[in-house]
């Protein structure tokens, strides 16, 4: 099979074509870059933002300068900072409560969680009777639970939306203003119980999603992460297995930061 010869993001020198994994780890390590740079409130130099990420000096020096030549990131005599074809940062939509973690301590592991299965993964936060999706990876062998386009959906119809009504102590089951769901309370309770929800693709038939609590540093439910899978392709025991391993992991980085 053969490769495509051009030119590095630096310019420098020739480099090969790459894989689909080791593109997943390019777009991750970028990921964790601009999200450390949205964050500051201050231009960032190469050795803060090396500390921050966790990445090699060199890799996080390669891809500044790749960054920079887009657009998306600028240097200036005080650092780097988001440059002028970054999109702005939206302000947090009415009625939701501000996520604190910082995209560092969930997205390696939602990628992790991707890379791990290939199939459709989100992290979600409660806002009114809506879940909304703040991060969600996906690529061309997920299962399609037919709401991949949704950014925000009725939570009482999504996995993730579930388990994050079962914990909310504000909101009630059936969303406000809408007809009660029946047996929604009890499935709720067992939610609470069982700390995970599964729940079938509401469009497409065969496809399952799992989800799971994340717990902030005040020890309150904060967000869930959800997978939707083939359970012929997965299981539903692995999908439960893998959403709660993630949901732990996110939570002791929550925990960390506290």
């Amino acid at each position: 099979m053969g490769t495509t010869e051009g030119t590095d993001d630096v310019g420098c020198r020739p480099v090969l074509a790459v894989g689909a994994a080791e593109a997943t780890g390019v777009v991750h390590r970028v990921g964790v870059i601009v999200a450390e740079l949205a964050q500051a409130r201050m231009p960032m130099s190469l050795a803060e933002l090396t500390c921050r990420t966790g990445l090699p000096k060199t890799t996080v020096h390669r891809l500044l300068a790749a960054l920079c030549g887009i657009g998306l990131v600028r240097r200036g005599d005080a650092g780097y900072a988001l440059g002028p074809a970054a999109p702005p940062l939206r302000a947090p939509a009415p009625g939701r409560d501000p996520f604190a973690l910082p995209r560092r301590c969930f997205l390696p592991h939602l990628v992790e969680l991707y890379e791990q299965t290939h199939q459709m993964v989100s992290l979600c936060i409660l806002v009114g009777d809506e879940v909304v999706f703040l991060e969600r990876i996906y690529g061309p062998g997920r299962a399609d639970d037919g709401l991949v386009d949704a950014e925000r959906l009725p939570a009482r119809l999504t996995a993730a939306g579930r388990v994050l009504l079962a914990f909310s102590r504000t909101v009630r089951p059936d969303g406000a203003g809408a007809a009660p769901h029946a047996g929604l309370e009890r499935c709720l309770a067992d939610i609470r119980r069982r700390r995970v929800a599964v729940l079938a693709a509401a469009c497409q038939p065969g496809v399952i999603c799992a989800a799971a609590p994340v717990v902030g540093r005040t020890g309150r439910v904060v967000a869930a992460v959800e997978i939707a899978a083939g359970a012929a392709a997965l299981g539903v025991t692995a999908m439960i297995d893998q959403v709660h391993r993630t949901a732990r992991t996110i939570s002791a980085a929550a925990r960390r930061l506290g």
